[in-house]
């Protein structure tokens, strides 16, 4: 554990800036083998990395658990990427699986630290709410299953300019952007001051997400409104266009907002 967070994420934040970088104290090295383990794991035969499914909110749209597809021709989200959602229960309910498929015994292994290093950089973050705003760490960490997903993703894209991801503010309370393969994230608070935001080795991106008031009960902060852009025409035509891991952060037996309020600004493509 470090010695505490800066307290001027906990200004910035309340000063109505959406998101704030923060030490994360995973190498890159770490990040690259664990990405090459779930590019390995991503080849399996889709019974075997669709095995692990199951959810830990039943109340929340991101409380899924495993590997997940989305296609533009058949998803509402109309994007491309291959993803798997980690938390550690995998382990408990899915012991004997994992031990008998190396390749998933693999990357899991090596998710795990990323998990608990999100968990402890979330709790120091929300730790200078606290103050303010009693209760902020019991909602999400007094339970034995904290609704922190750790997400793995691949993004399929064929024409540079094109959203990877579409505009929308996350489902979540908070998240917490770990890494990316290049730039292409921007975060503002609205479509009209959206920004690229770049990625420091050890460093992560917190942000604050749209059910944060189910967590921390105020006026004063500020969702934020993101997408991913493809800004490399080199990956044009190329099946991977970039990789990520973000945290998805959310209290225990919380309901999360609808579709219709975290893509509120979203404009479909023109045809």
């Amino acid at each position: 554990m470090r010695k505490g967070m800066d307290p001027k994420v906990y200004l910035n934040l309340l000063n109505g800036k959406p998101y704030n970088e923060v030490p994360f104290p995973i190498s890159q090295s770490h990040i690259t083998q664990t990405m090459a383990a779930f590019f390995e794991f991503l080849k399996l035969p889709e019974e075997i990395k669709s095995h692990i499914d199951f959810k830990i909110s039943p109340l929340h749209r991101r409380g899924d658990i495993g590997f997940k597809h989305r296609d533009p021709d058949n998803d509402i989200y109309n994007d491309s990427k291959d993803f798997f959602h980690f938390h550690p229960l995998i382990f408990d309910r899915y012991d004997e699986f994992i031990h008998k498929h190396s390749l998933a015994n693999q990357f899991l292994k090596l998710a795990l630290p990323l998990w608990k290093a999100a968990y402890d950089s979330v709790y120091e973050i929300l730790s200078l709410f606290e103050k303010d705003y009693p209760g902020t760490l019991s909602q999400i960490f007094e339970t034995p299953e904290p609704h922190i997903i750790l997400r793995f993703l691949k993004y399929d894209w064929s024409d540079s300019g094109k959203y990877l991801a579409k505009p929308h503010f996350d489902s979540g309370s908070f998240t917490l952007a770990i890494a990316e393969s290049c730039a292409g994230l921007r975060i503002g608070t609205n479509p009209s001051d959206l920004e690229i935001v770049n990625h420091e080795p050890e460093k992560a991106i917190f942000m604050i997400s749209s059910n944060f008031k189910k967590i921390v009960n105020t006026d004063k902060l500020l969702p934020g409104w993101h997408d991913v852009i493809q800004m490399d025409e080199k990956k044009i035509g190329k099946s991977f266009s970039r990789w990520a891991i973000v945290a998805f952060i959310d209290g225990h037996s919380v309901e999360s907002l609808s579709r219709n309020e975290t893509h509120k600004w979203y404009v479909p493509d023109p045809c």
